[in-house]
């Protein structure tokens, strides 16, 4: 709720009026807090008179024009409100999938470390003894050897160009034996490291 100019002033009336009908209530038999804990009361939010506070017996009552509602617990401050009935108990939930045990997921994961600890130390055992220098002038054949390759490739292909267009005798083709020329090759490139 908010309440402008005279909230501090409102707050002090409410607090009094709390401690009022606290200490009262006994004595004049009739009880300001309802059924639901709280004291009801209006006040005055407009015109003359404005923060004039009127306590009322439920919240059900209506104010007057240019009075608004307001309420509040009767507990004193720092004092805990009582606790309220437990509610119901709610419906039984569906029954879950059944779980898988944890052994047999671990086992799983074990027989794949096993399998990859294998793999491991078989690689191990064929790179023992070769040096880092010797893996460098390997890989440098290998480069080398591709581009040969490729060189070779281009080559081939210029030959099967040039020989193409050359008509030889079919009977003098069978009887040196010569081979049928082939097609051209795929280009060749090397595999990016």
């Amino acid at each position: 709720m908010a309440i402008s100019g005279r909230a501090p002033v409102l707050l002090v009336l409410l607090s009094a009026l709390a401690a009022l009908v606290l200490t009262s209530a006994s004595a004049s038999g009739a009880s300001l807090v309802a059924k639901d804990g709280k004291i009801h009361a209006c006040y005055k939010a407009k015109g003359k008179g404005k923060g004039t506070l009127r306590v009322v017996r439920s919240a059900k009552v209506k104010c007057p024009k240019k009075w608004k509602k307001t309420s509040w617990y009767a507990v004193a401050p720092g004092a805990a409100a009582p606790q309220g009935p437990p509610g119901p108990q709610g419906p039984q939930g569906e029954k879950g999938p059944p779980g898988t045990a944890g052994n047999v997921v671990v086992e799983g994961l074990e027989g794949k470390v096993s399998e990859l600890l294998t793999k491991v130390e078989s690689l191990e055992a064929i790179l023992s003894g070769v040096t880092n220098g010797e893996l460098l002038a390997a890989i440098a054949n290998a480069k080398a050897l591709c581009a040969q390759a490729s060189t070779l490739t281009d080559q081939l292909n210029l030959v099967e160009e040039a020989l193409g267009g050359l008509s030889l005798n079919t009977l003098l083709a069978v009887v040196l034996e010569i081979p049928g020329l082939p097609g051209a090759l795929p280009s060749f490139s090397c595999p990016s490291p």
